[in-house]
């Protein structure tokens, strides 16, 4: 089978993988419930179909926990807050279980108080952010996530990576089932995906990336160098240093250039921060008349007239949302690539590298 990006790959049963995942990150040190979180994080990506942010990321994981950046035994908790706000030390814990925890809190605290807010300090890289938001999505409520990240894009005229990518996500619920789930970095697209197109040997499309003098540059290579450019220009620069004021500096994290990268230091603590919303949604009005107000508003979308050449509107989150049914049944997609990758981090940890030989 040939993935979107023309190179060899399989299709891996979603609990065969997960429970590979989780072995592998057990016998990297730790403890089974936290590695269950992880693999979860990690598989919802594949099953959304953003393999930058999946399964992909569990070398590089495992990679810093070996090298002491990140402690796998970690658990994040309750540093102080005031009314619906809570403050969470993430301890350097896998980025994952600090996300999960702090979006628990918000939650906790929205259910109390219509709304809740949860800042995480001390965490590290915690994959796809629809995972915290959409967690809220059970529970009746909007969510929102929001995370710093490493520097990779530099101020709007600037040439110097002094920012992340600082990604956002807003789930909101419907009675149908489908969510409306925005989910996006403020740079035009995710470092992940240079990474995979380097690993590819593929060149980047045009307006993707910059070299490190801040000019155009196709080569993912010559891009990893250098910088990300932010969505829409300088609205997404501001964007992107809005969201690393929220989630660094107010949460006490780190900030700027001070984020450390996920790629190397790998014996350092990121010291990522994270920003979590919930909003119950029976405080503002009736849930189930949210619901189908809702139902109403995506079949609106869904009914505006197309533009030549397009065959179907989507909502934000729907193209998502199919792959994940399509995924239940058919499992999710694993390049060559990657499996070779997860292979090499099983024999690191001592786990039989058998664990990982789909086909």
């Amino acid at each position: 089978m040939k993935s979107d990006q023309n190179r060899e790959s399989v299709r891996v049963p979603v609990e065969r993988l997960k429970g590979a995942v989780s072995h592998v990150l057990q016998a990297a040190g730790v403890p089974k419930p936290q590695a269950d979180i992880v693999a979860k994080v990690l598989l919802f990506a594949d099953q959304r179909g953003i393999e930058s942010h999946g399964v992909s990321k569990l070398p590089i994981y495992v990679k810093r926990i070996q090298d002491g950046g990140i402690d796998p035994t970690a658990i994040p908790h309750v540093i102080g807050g005031k009314g619906a706000t809570v403050r969470i030390d993430g301890k350097n814990a896998l980025g994952p279980v600090a996300g999960v925890f702090g979006m628990e809190q918000a939650i906790e605290a929205a259910r109390r108080y219509g709304i809740g807010v949860a800042s995480v300090k001390n965490s590290n890289h915690f994959g796809v952010t629809a995972y915290y938001s959409m967690m809220a999505i059970p529970e009746g409520m909007i969510g929102f996530a929001f995370s710093n990240a490493n520097p990779t894009v530099a101020p709007w005229g600037g040439k110097q990576a002094m920012v992340g990518t600082s990604p956002l996500s807003v789930a909101i619920p419907s009675a149908s089932g489908l969510p409306f789930v925005i989910d996006m970095a403020t740079t035009t697209v995710a470092r992940g995906k240079i990474i995979l197109y380097a690993r590819n040997r593929k060149p980047l499309p045009p307006g993707w990336a910059l070299d490190s003098e801040g000019r155009e540059t196709t080569d993912p290579e010559v891009a990893l160098k250098g910088l990300l450019t932010p969505l829409g220009g300088a609205k997404g620069s501001g964007l992107a240093l809005t969201i690393d004021i929220l989630c660094g500096m107010v949460s006490g994290a780190k900030y700027l250039t001070e984020v450390g990268h996920l790629y190397s230091g790998t014996d350092r603590p990121q010291g990522i921060g994270h920003l979590f919303l919930a909003l119950e949604i029976d405080a503002f009005l009736p849930r189930n008349q949210f619901l189908e107000e809702m139902d109403r508003y995506i079949d609106n979308i869904h009914s505006c007239p197309k533009a030549e050449g397009v065959e179907r509107i989507y909502v934000p989150g729907e193209l998502e949302y199919e792959s994940m049914k399509k995924t239940e049944k058919e499992g999710v997609e694993v390049s060559t690539i990657t499996r070779d990758e997860l292979v090499q981090t099983a024999k690191a940890v001592g786990v039989d590298p058998a664990i990982f030989a789909f086909s």
